[in-house]
């Protein structure tokens, strides 16, 4: 398997030297103030969006400011309330086959506090602890299959007191 090029300054400096030389001589001229303001210019780099800088913030937040965001998501209706009523069914997990904001923040509370892994709580549910599928929803938002998700709605029942 091929090793992951690393994309640093000294890559796209070298990268701007070898196909752009005329931006390459204007970031040296003062033109462009860093190396990735000029590799934007020549088309090297993308800027990064409000979405990318939201889940950057996301993932460095921790779970009490990930959970009084959703908090504050729900009380401007961008999220569904949690029912808080002991005998009624529990509010869906997921949107089809793809996990809600409030659930990976639950799912993240409760594998912090236990000290777990994505692997062993795939373990826990009867899945194979080598089964990523969990850890890819968890961190970039992939789909889950239907029985991850039935089996993640027992293990949330399972695991409402932590």
């Amino acid at each position: 398997m091929a090793k992951k090029q690393v994309r640093n300054s000294a890559y796209y400096e070298e990268r701007l030297i070898r196909d752009h030389p005329e931006i390459y001589a204007d970031l040296v001229g003062g033109k462009y103030q860093t190396i990735t303001e000029a590799a934007m210019v020549a088309g090297l780099k993308k800027p990064r969006t409000r979405l990318h800088e939201l889940k950057n913030a996301w993932t460095k937040a921790s779970n009490l400011e990930q959970e009084e965001f959703l908090a504050w998501l729900t009380t401007i209706g961008a999220l569904p309330p949690v029912s808080s009523n002991v005998g009624a069914r529990p509010a869906s997990i997921s949107s089809g086959r793809y996990l809600l904001p409030a659930t990976v923040a639950r799912i993240n509370h409760i594998k912090t506090k236990r000290g777990m892994t994505t692997g062993d709580i795939m373990g826990e549910m009867g899945f194979s602890k080598l089964d990523a599928s969990l850890g890819n929803a968890l961190l970039n938002g992939h789909g889950l299959r239907l029985k991850v998700i039935e089996a993640l709605e027992k293990w949330l029942t399972a695991n409402a007191s932590v």
